[in-house]
């Protein structure tokens, strides 16, 4: 009998080391990162179009060439880092 008990509390304390080793130690929700300015060097001209319009619709009024977004890769990447980065730029300047 006593051995059947020492072997289910090894038992259970070996269950309890290997299911808290799957834990993540990472935290939950990320750190805010500090706002940069978008880097537009080396990028195509399509690309900064996009950026620009982007921006402007994230802190003006929208603006979209839809057919340079649905169809231009580069204007459509460009688009949505630009609005990105407005939107985080102008959060930022919100919270100081």
């Amino acid at each position: 009998m006593f051995k059947i008990t020492t072997v289910k509390i090894i038992l259970f304390m070996g269950l309890i080391i290997l299911l808290t080793a799957c834990g993540s130690s990472r935290k939950r929700s990320p750190q805010p990162q500090p706002y940069r300015p978008l880097d537009l060097r080396g990028q195509s001209e399509s690309f900064i179009a996009g950026a620009h319009d982007g921006c402007e619709t994230a802190v003006e009024k929208y603006k979209k060439d839809h057919e340079a977004f649905n169809y231009d890769l580069e204007y459509n990447k460009g688009w949505w880092a630009g609005r990105r980065n407005c939107e985080a730029r102008a959060k930022f300047y919100d919270e100081e």
